[in-house]
């Protein structure tokens, strides 16, 4: 099946973007780029100096430092490429437009995501590949595993330099995505991120860089405010994996609810893995809270859960997408009812793209997508429309990734902050008995998407 060609507004955006750096005037064409197709609303992008909204775009009750008016506010502009190479010529002897992919290790608590992100990249892949007119260059994957150890990803990236990619797709792991990002800077190669949820990673001024993924931020924020101003919950413990993974996620969390009036009172800790949490049940007790936000692995969670049902503790149970996992629910019974969490997009929503989306997946893979799988596939619709508007000058396509407002994809509508981060709506998910339902809320739709 075809899938409805993406284009940006018009072919003097691209124009737009790729003065973006220099003196104003347009540099000349690098390459011929494809066709344009008719006018879409599905790409929707700013203009130099925009004003993005700040911190994410969350209320100012959870700004950090927000009772003390800054000298000056930083991520509110994004941060332009001021560098050559916009008017190089192309390659010689292109047989081919490459695309990197660096995966998740095998051996990474992160593969079986990492899977489902590669299966919507390379659907995407193959499918634009089937749409490619005679004559054109077929998109070509080149792809990487990563490496379990520190610096590894910033010799894949490196490779994908040697390699010649016009842009690369990945990581999960934050810290594989971080290092990653900083070898762009000598590379020059555009990363679309599709999965890493560290709300630092976009917030290092390197400007190379989106991420359709929504961060930690977008859900924790909403799950404080849900906690303390409409449940009421004054006191609120933390259960969370003893990993990066899981210090970042709480880090965010335990600053919303300390704005809000509620500091945690137990942040504790777990080994992945482990099944031993005597002391962390007793200290919970000890604590009387009425509300837990686990971070954690969904099967350990899961787990947990259980047990504090059997040790007669009744703190309603808070989370954040992990637990969409089967596997919360397989493990913790019963003791997920009640349990509610954040997460993207209801996978029952009948938005055309989406139900297109999840019937191609299937036959092409023979399971249902989930978030990964999604916001992979999104991730690499942008960048191959990107190449397609901006041919194979790989600073012209980082003008057109880098140059997004918003983007209707299947996952639904991504907005794009001053930092290239997607800070579109999340939803909230109560589990009744075992299974997850989703709160009735109407789609996010921009209101210059409602306009046109």
């Amino acid at each position: 099946m075809k899938i409805p060609g993406l284009c940006l507004m018009a072919l003097a955006i691209v124009a737009r973007a790729a003065a973006a750096g220099g003196d104003g005037a347009a540099a000349p064409a690098a390459a011929p780029a494809d066709s344009v197709s008719a006018a879409s609303d599905r790409f929707i992008v700013g203009s130099p100096d925009e004003q993005y909204p700040y911190y994410a775009g969350l209320p100012e009750e959870l700004w950090p430092y927000r009772n003390i008016e800054p000298y000056q506010k930083f991520f509110v502009t994004r941060m332009p490429f001021r560098g050559p190479g916009r008017d190089y010529p192309p390659p010689p002897d292109l047989k081919s437009l490459k695309i990197g992919l660096l995966d998740a290790p095998r051996s990474s608590v992160n593969w079986e995501r990492s899977t489902s992100t590669r299966q919507g990249i390379v659907l995407a892949v193959e499918e634009a590949n089937r749409d490619r007119p005679p004559g054109q260059l077929p998109f070509e994957l080149i792809e990487r595993e990563g490496i379990a150890q520190w610096g590894g990803a910033g010799n894949l990236a490196a490779d994908f330099a040697d390699d010649s990619v016009l842009g690369f797709l990945g990581t999960i792991d934050g810290g594989e995505a971080h290092v990653a990002l900083r070898v762009t800077l000598k590379t020059e190669i555009v990363m679309v991120n599709t999965s890493d949820p560290d709300p630092t990673l976009t917030e290092t001024n390197i400007p190379w860089l989106i991420r359709v993924f929504p961060d930690h931020r977008l859900e924790e924020a909403r799950l404080a405010r849900l906690i303390v101003h409409q449940y009421g919950y004054r006191r609120i413990a933390i259960m969370r994996a003893s990993d990066r993974c899981g210090r970042l996620g709480v880090h965010f969390f335990e600053g919303f609810i300390r704005r809000l009036g509620c500091p945690p009172v137990q942040e504790l800790l777990f080994t992945p893995g482990t099944t031993d949490i005597r002391h962390q049940i007793a200290a919970i007790k000890d604590s009387k809270p009425d509300a837990i936000f686990f971070v954690g692995e969904p099967d350990d969670i899961g787990r947990f859960a259980k047990q504090f049902r059997g040790e007669g503790i009744t703190a309603r149970f808070f989370g954040t997408d992990h637990l969409m996992d089967p596997r919360f629910a397989e493990n913790a019974g019963r003791a997920a009812d009640g349990t509610v969490i954040a997460y993207f997009f209801d996978p029952a929503r009948k938005d055309p793209l989406w139900v297109d989306f999840a019937a191609r997946y299937r036959e092409r893979w023979g399971s249902e997508p989930d978030a990964f799988a999604a916001y992979g596939y999104d991730g690499a619709q942008i960048l191959l429309e990107a190449i397609r508007r901006a041919g194979p000058n790989k600073w012209r396509v980082r003008d057109v990734v880098c140059s997004l407002d918003y983007y209707r994809g299947v996952t639904g509508w991504m907005q794009f902050d001053g930092t290239g981060n997607n800070i579109a709506p999340v939803r909230l998910v109560r589990f009744e008995g075992t299974q997850p339902v989703f709160e009735k809320a109407p789609e996010f739709t921009p209101a210059v998407a409602l306009q046109q």
